[in-house]
């Protein structure tokens, strides 16, 4: 049985990366980054700052930015009360 190479190249695995900038929430006082798990593993990502991860990691980083925006508008709507668990009331 043949073994088939299924490890990436580093510039076959950087051509899969994007850079993404993530703006540090109104409400975050005093850190400077976040952390971002993906199939168990974890990055640490500065805010405001052009960082390249690879595409999943900026798949997830988008969606959390929609997510983040939906419950601004409910809280804003006054569907959901500040301070409680975002999916609490829902």
């Amino acid at each position: 049985m043949a073994v088939r190479n299924i490890v990436k190249s580093r510039s076959e695995a950087a051509e899969d990366n994007v850079t993404v900038i993530i703006p540090k929430p109104y409400n975050v006082v005093g850190d400077t980054e976040t952390v971002v798990g993906i199939n168990g593993r974890m990055y640490q990502i500065q805010y405001d700052k052009p960082v390249s991860v690879p595409r999943n990691v900026a798949e997830v980083i988008e969606q959390s930015k929609e997510l983040q925006a939906k419950i601004m508008e409910l809280t804003e709507a006054g569907v959901m009360k500040p301070g409680k668990a975002a999916m609490a009331e829902l």
